[in-house]
């Protein structure tokens, strides 16, 4: 009887426990060990050619030149991003040069050195969550919010999939503006726009956040102008130094980043002017409602909390509007954490509902990623993995067929999976539009049923929400008929 009394006073505390920390770790793990997709070996091999063109060069401008060579045999052959996504990277990988140098060992060909490089996006996620707790605390004045929303972030769908499955690097620009953010809130203004630059620099969505705050604290047009141009100062600055560089235009021209910018503002609504698109719509909606809240870099100091409130919530608006209404790379909702989570804990009225309305849209995102073909859950991706070498053998993607990955396989059983796509499409959206909407800052709407109330079972269903799929790759990956030992 104790232990049952004791079970379900934990279970109704609002703490988070060791148990499930380690469960979410464990989840990460699993997924981390199972996977290393084409874009690790390629930003793992692109951060290491930075040294081979600084030590074995000496002219680092010829640094898109060789990647394009691809000496190293990676699937990607242009880079087609600036130096600084790779160049944090880089310093963590230096022991992997000197590995390639020195033996002549491919990186791409080690499960070893790639889960070593892989590791390093886990590092910047630690202190990615730091940070998160310390902008948290600074809002709420409560410790125990900023635990929560490092653990909110740390096992949502967002991370899990961005930096155990997929390896990317959206991480080091999360990171960079979470300390902007944090630099702000202590009134460090100056260090702000810095981290801003450097996250800008790193992968440019940043911008489109930086740009609302901006908005939000500066009314001087003039002075918004300057800022927002010291933000993009590192971007100015890359392109500059590549300016007529060997390899650099071609691969801006022909790689991901260019394509990405063409497909940002779909026209997904057709108007009598012409197609329109949503993303454009509520992008410029957002910095309006910015601009014309009563806020200023003052008012940071004047009315603190209510001031930071709205930096997040607006923040949030604009990338849960990119999410929602532009195409993106599977990987990319990322850009989420931490600031959705750190918007949510504030909102001790709505515990059971943001719970409900997060867990509902991390599943249909993640199931209509699925559908969709991303390249998710791919059984390719378990060859060079920590865990391959248990099986003894690889696969040939192109000769899998049903087995090539979880969406070839249940759409083999059934074409009403590709058909239920906006079921799903569509629980994602009003949830997301839910969250908005029942987060905002002044409170405005509540929903008075069971609304304090936190569900565990639901917390701890969304931290392993993501296990059974990785498990289930796994399977497929047994049962693939074409295996090459070896």
């Amino acid at each position: 009887m104790k232990l049952i009394n004791a079970f379900i006073t934990r279970y109704k505390s609002d703490k988070v426990f060791l148990a499930e920390w380690l469960l979410a770790i464990a989840t990460g793990l699993f997924v981390f060990i199972t996977s290393s997709t084409w874009d690790l070996q390629s930003l793992t091999q692109w951060s290491v050619n930075f040294w081979h063109v600084l030590f074995d060069g000496g002219n680092i401008r010829n640094f898109y030149q060789y990647t394009a060579d691809n000496v190293w045999n990676v699937h990607h052959t242009h880079m087609g991003s600036e130096l600084m996504s790779v160049l944090p990277w880089s310093i963590w990988n230096l022991p992997l040069y000197f590995v390639e140098k020195f033996t002549g060992r491919a990186i791409v060909g080690s499960p070893v050195m790639l889960a070593y490089s892989k590791f390093f996006l886990v590092i910047i996620s630690v202190i990615t969550l730091i940070f998160a707790k310390k902008v948290t605390e600074q809002i709420t004045g409560d410790k125990n919010k900023g635990i929560w929303a490092a653990f909110l972030s740390a096992s949502s769908i967002y991370l899990y999939i961005s930096v155990c499955y997929s390896g990317q690097n959206e991480i080091f620009m999360i990171c960079a503006s979470v300390i902007a953010v944090y630099c702000l809130f202590n009134n460090k203004q100056g260090w702000f726009i810095f981290w801003s630059a450097l996250a800008i620099s790193i992968k440019p969505f940043f911008v489109l956040a930086y740009l609302a705050i901006l908005l939000l604290l500066e009314k001087k047009i003039y002075k918004i102008f300057i800022k927002l141009l010291i933000g993009l100062s590192g971007m100015i600055v890359q392109k500059l130094l590549f300016h007529g560089a060997p390899g650099y235009e071609e691969s801006m021209n022909t790689g991901p980043a260019k394509q990405m910018l063409m497909d940002m503002f779909p026209g997904n609504l057709s108007t009598a002017f012409g197609p329109a698109s949503f993303f454009a719509i509520f992008l410029i909606l957002t910095y309006i409602y910015a601009y014309t809240r009563d806020f200023s870099f003052d008012t940071l100091k004047t009315d603190r909390v209510r001031t930071e409130k709205f930096v997040i919530y607006t923040i949030c608006l604009v990338y849960m509007n990119y999410v929602m209404f532009s195409p993106f790379s599977f990987y990319r909702i990322d850009i989420l954490v931490p600031f959705l989570f750190i918007l949510i804990v504030q909102n001790e009225k709505m515990v059971f509902y943001n719970s409900l309305f997060d867990f509902a849209m991390q599943l249909g995102l993640m199931i209509k990623l699925i559908l969709r073909g991303s390249q998710m859950f791919q059984i390719r991706f378990i060859n060079k993995s920590l865990i391959y070498r248990l099986f003894g053998y690889t696969v040939k993607y192109n000769d899998e067929g049903k087995y090539m990955n979880i969406d070839n396989y249940l759409l083999d059983k059934d074409e009403l999976y590709d058909h239920l796509q906006p079921l799903f499409s569509g629980i994602a959206v009003i949830c997301g539009i839910l969250l908005l909407v029942f987060n905002h800052p002044d409170e405005k709407y509540t929903l008075k049923l069971n609304a304090e109330k936190r569900v565990r079972a639901l917390l701890w269903l969304r931290t392993i929400i993501i296990l059974p799929f990785a498990v289930f790759c796994v399977y497929l990956f047994t049962m693939a008929p074409e295996r090459v030992y070896g």
